[in-house]
């Protein structure tokens, strides 16, 4: 499985290893191929779009906490370009309206805006789909 630096580092630390070993495990693990940052920032953005159709807020929330650096966050995220992104926001959107019951379409319109926020797609184009819900 895929791993960044920082997850490796605090496996290390769990383990007592000291801080210059663990320098030394890092770059053996870069040399070596095992360890690639690009790699997995690419493989985390395209595999949390596609299992649990993230958006690109959450996504980079979720790497800056891993900390993969900016640069690389950016690049992993132009992955998202190649990927159904909007299509896939609002086939969320329609199916989450159509399973929201009980309710006038003004309160599951808010329901699906907060739904779609938290999955972290942007708010402009989540208002773009709402106002074509029906």
């Amino acid at each position: 499985q895929e791993r960044c630096k920082w997850e490796i580092q605090v496996k290390m630390d769990s383990f007592l290893i000291l801080p210059e070993d663990q320098q030394a495990y890092l770059d053996w693990l870069e040399d070596n191929n095992y360890l690639n940052q690009e790699r997995f920032a690419r493989l985390f953005v395209r595999s949390k779009f596609n299992q649990k159709s993230w958006g690109r807020n959450k996504i980079k929330f979720e790497l800056k906490r891993l900390q993969v650096s900016d640069a690389l966050v950016q690049t992993a995220l132009s992955e998202l370009r190649e990927l159904p992104y909007e299509s896939t926001l609002e086939s969320m959107l329609n199916e989450k309206f159509k399973h929201l019951k009980d309710l006038n379409d003004w309160a599951k319109k808010q329901k699906c805006y907060q739904y779609a926020m938290r999955k972290g797609f942007e708010p402009d184009l989540i208002s773009l789909y709402i106002q074509q819900l029906n």
